[in-house]
């Protein structure tokens, strides 16, 4: 692990009636995500009150993540969650100090 590794923090807020659906899309990509090249974390978490999803992401390198969205799981996932947002995504890109 180098301290150059990209890290994510990424808030998904769906809308009320598609929050199941969307956490379901989301924990059922983890495993094809988790094995993707360049993977190293990828973890789910929900909010207490259940309003929102944040992703926690860390990868190798910066292509490593660009690859991530190009893979057909992840754009098939972002494409129900044009429709099922209630907010758009909040995502951070981050550097370990």
């Amino acid at each position: 692990m180098s301290k150059n590794n990209p890290f994510v923090f990424a808030k998904i807020t769906p809308k009320d009636e598609f929050f199941k659906s969307a956490k379901n899309e989301l924990l059922g990509m983890l495993e094809a995500t988790r094995n993707e090249a360049g993977c190293i974390k990828f973890d789910l978490f929900t909010s207490d009150c259940g309003r929102y999803i944040c992703l926690y992401e860390e990868w190798e390198t910066e292509a490593a993540l660009n690859n991530h969205h190009q893979e057909e799981h992840t754009k098939l996932v972002a494409q129900k969650f044009e429709h099922w947002l209630a907010s758009p995504t909040e995502v951070t890109l981050m550097k370990k100090l």
